[in-house]
């Protein structure tokens, strides 16, 4: 008996409340045990921001790519002038770097 005692007045007030225990174990297991638990949702959030911040890049990416393709499309010899350094036939070609500091 006197363990009992011991125990009970060990005990916070807030856990002899059967409203707190059942709030309390109502928790732990929403949190841990559920199919749809705690960690799970963490993770799942990580993962939509992940693809997010994938789908962004991409989107920039295919920006990108059209400005470069309007480009090509618009004047191909410019293009391929300044990118490739193709040359005509009687053309002398010279490339002129800027200083590196």
């Amino acid at each position: 008996m006197k363990i009992i005692k011991l125990i009970k007045d060990k005990t916070p007030n807030f856990l002899k409340n059967k409203w707190a225990i059942s709030f309390l174990v109502l928790f732990f297991w929403v949190a841990f045990f559920e199919d749809i638990n705690l960690f799970s949702l963490i993770r799942t959030k990580s993962k939509i921001n992940n693809l997010e911040q994938e789908w962004t890049f991409k989107e920039n990416r295919i920006q990108q790519a059209e400005e470069k393709k309007a480009l090509i499309l618009d004047n191909p010899e410019k293009y391929a002038r300044e990118t490739f350094w193709m040359k005509k036939q009687d053309e002398e070609l010279f490339i002129i770097e800027p200083k590196s500091e």
